[in-house]
């Protein structure tokens, strides 16, 4: 069996256990990123494209928590961390803006971690980058090349957008069930990344 059938078998058939939390890990290695972006100001930060991956990760890490932890969810037929981010957030009320902002984000995360560069000169750049331009969390202009679309994002104005905005997911998921004492801490850990 591969690796990602064996993970996949272990989301899918919830076995008796304990269910370990990451998220608060991908939270503080966000929150670690985030204060040296922080440093470079208004200018071009590169530390986006380490930060971002990871708090997608972060947030995907709490929605499998959310759906295994203190709960046998093995009868779900929408399995975080099996099925596409936008599947499982489906099963959580996010107002609509907030669900294409993060849909948004989850596109971003695939184009840092998996580049498929726009060629030079097409107008065809990625939905994902004018949806963040048209919420005006990026600076610059149309990109013109593959190239161009990261120097885009790598913008801290728009890493920290996107920690709220991830933060905002978080505590929706807390607020689902009566759990939502435990499943706020995660929220926290987001929320004290933007501290001042």
């Amino acid at each position: 069996m591969t690796e990602r059938a064996q993970r996949e078998f272990r989301l899918t058939h919830h076995q008796t256990g304990l269910w370990g939390t990451n998220s608060a890990d991908y939270f503080h290695a966000v929150d670690l990123v985030f204060q040296e972006s922080k440093k470079v100001g208004a200018g071009a930060s590169r530390w986006v494209l380490a930060g971002l991956p990871v708090l997608m990760a972060g947030v995907e890490a709490v929605l499998i928590e959310h759906q295994h932890m203190l709960r046998d969810k093995s009868a779900d037929t929408i399995v975080a961390g099996v099925d596409p981010i936008q599947k499982v957030l489906s099963q959580y009320p996010l107002p609509d803006e907030l669900r294409q902002d993060i849909l948004a984000l989850v596109e971003i995360r695939n184009q840092v971690v998996h580049p498929a560069h726009v060629p030079f000169g097409r107008p065809e750049w990625p939905a994902s980058v004018q949806h963040l331009r048209d919420r005006k969390v990026l600076d610059g202009n149309t990109p013109q090349s593959g190239g161009d679309v990261l120097a885009l994002i790598e913008s801290h104005r728009l890493f920290e957008w996107a920690v709220r905005r991830c933060a905002e997911v978080v505590m929706i998921v807390a607020e689902t069930d009566d759990r939502s004492t435990v499943f706020r801490g995660c929220a926290r850990n987001l929320w004290r990344v933007l501290r001042d």
